[in-house]
């Protein structure tokens, strides 16, 4: 392997490590601020890119970090879309006060 392609790998690690550390934090922060949808999905994403086995070198050490970031832009999303369909009856309800709120000023 060649110097240039020895650097081009180390930069494409690099940014696959980038990817795994990003992944694992907003998954973490997804549940701090319990409706964190946007930060799920950007989990979801990073993860994917830190996993990925295109450009080599596939990710080998902080793969476990991309992969929890997985799970829990997953679990997250799973949460939230699942608390929506069960209190989708006092949600729409709270929506209506609001409405009628709004229009009682």
């Amino acid at each position: 392997m060649s110097d240039e392609q020895q650097d081009r790998a180390n930069v494409v690690l690099g940014q696959k490590y980038a990817y795994a550390t990003a992944a694992l934090m907003l998954g973490i922060a997804s549940f701090v601020n319990f409706v964190g949808m946007e930060k799920a999905i950007l989990a979801i994403i990073f993860a994917r890119l830190a996993l990925k086995s295109e450009p080599p070198p596939a990710l080998k050490t902080r793969r476990g970090w991309g992969q929890a970031g997985l799970v829990l832009g997953v679990l997250q999303v799973v949460v939230i879309a699942t608390l929506i369909i069960i209190f989708r009856h006092e949600l729409q309800a709270g929506y209506e006060l609001l409405l009628r709120l709004q229009d009682a000023k």
